[in-house]
């Protein structure tokens, strides 16, 4: 699971507490699960999980997007990629 192998790595720590406010949008409940996965197709054009977006805090637009889990070296260089294209 990337929230226990991944996002802990001081390298991926680092760009989500300096440079990011993270959300999360859980999937897997039963309360309103329909307007949740309305808002995930939304956001992602996809139901696929895990889903990794970078939105733009003053446009609320789509920079860049993730599919799947990752190593922390993919994981860094999206997130890098959301620095660059903000």
């Amino acid at each position: 699971m990337m929230e226990e192998s991944v996002f802990y790595l001081p390298a991926v720590a680092g760009f989500l507490s300096e440079s990011y406010v993270e959300a999360r949008l859980h999937t897997d409940g039963e309360t309103n699960i329909d307007s949740i996965l309305e808002l995930q197709r939304e956001m992602t054009q996809s139901v696929a999980l895990p889903f990794y977006v970078l939105v733009n805090p003053k446009t609320g637009e789509k920079i860049a997007s993730l599919v799947g889990a990752t190593d922390s070296a993919t994981f860094t260089q999206f997130l890098e990629s959301g620095l660059r294209d903000s």
